[in-house]
């Protein structure tokens, strides 16, 4: 049993010592992208500079995690279960409502914030998104990140701690991915998006439904929302129309993900790995080691920077 806790906690502190590197090597990246391209940001316009500011942080960041990732031995899912279309529609339906339910906590909770303290709070996030042209946000936010993201917070890390324990492997998922964006707007949606996807990882054992996933969510949450303000500027009546329209989908979403999550709930389940960590050792043995430790640090400061 030591033994096992011993290569648990090993495994996830590595895991977490290669999410560390990724975000530091990524804003170094990102810094110095931004001082090398600010004396011709004006030439540039401001959506091709954020956007490439914006990527500069994965192809140096990126190669150095693998490389600690690469040194955790494999221990994850070895079934698979592939999702028809109209199961794949129900999860998407699923996350919409999570997305949506998320980011409306998420924003209660930075206004109460900003009401306690007397000062504004402004995301961080949608201002990024906002000064981004349309092309720019589809590569970024639709295709880049989910790719990237999915590889590193599911494939990577539940093919090496699944084994572990499955319960276990999904909410870490989720924390981690939610830890990773860095404020409060993101954490709750980010965190059950996570976990969703983690879930369907799991039990398909392919990596490519949850990015359809993660794009598709990406895709309703970035580029509708741009394309309806920016229709709003030539044509108001007709704008407006469209975007009750949009508002009416979202509620939809939001239900409808609520009924399905409530009428599958007998679907969801996890395997009993042999490997698994007791339950009164998993929070010493997953989170209370030194890699882990040093990531939510990481976390906790950015968010107090936010």
């Amino acid at each position: 049993m030591e033994t096992r806790l011993k290569q648990v906690r090993k495994s996830y502190s590595r895991m977490g010592l290669a999410y560390l590197l990724f975000f530091l090597a990524a804003s170094g990246s990102q810094l110095g992208a931004m001082a090398l391209l600010e004396p011709w940001r004006e030439g540039l316009g401001e959506s091709l500079y954020m956007a490439v500011c914006m990527l500069a942080m994965y192809p140096v960041s990126f190669p150095l995690c693998c490389l600690i990732i690469r040194t955790v031995p494999k221990r994850g899912p070895s079934w698979q279960f592939p999702a028809g279309g109209g199961r794949f529609a129900a999860i998407f339906v699923i996350c919409l409502g999570a997305m949506l339910t998320g980011n409306l906590i998420g924003q209660l909770l930075m206004l109460a914030v900003s009401l306690l303290t007397g000062r504004p709070m402004t995301n961080g996030v949608q201002e990024i998104i906002l000064n981004m042209g349309p092309w720019y946000i589809l590569l970024v936010a639709v295709v880049v990140a989910p790719v990237l993201e999915e590889l590193l917070f599911r494939k990577f890390l539940l093919d090496r701690v699944a084994g572990y324990g499955q319960l276990t492997a999904v909410l870490m998922s989720g924390g981690l991915f939610a830890v990773a964006h860095g404020n409060f707007y993101q954490f709750f949606y980010a965190f059950a998006l996570g976990v969703i996807f983690a879930y369907v990882y799991l039990r398909t054992g392919r990596i490519r439904y949850t990015i359809a996933l993660h794009m598709l969510v990406n895709f309703c949450g970035s580029m509708v929302p741009v394309f309806l303000l920016d229709y709003m500027e030539t044509n108001i009546m007709f704008g407006s129309v469209l975007i009750m329209g949009w508002y009416l989908v979202l509620g939809t979403g939001v239900i409808g993900g609520i009924l399905l999550l409530i009428l599958g709930r007998r679907q969801i389940w996890f395997y009993r790995m042999r490997e698994r960590v007791p339950a009164g050792k998993w929070l010493a043995a997953v989170i209370g080691n030194v890699g882990i430790l040093l990531f939510l640090a990481y976390g906790i400061v950015n968010f107090a920077l936010a």
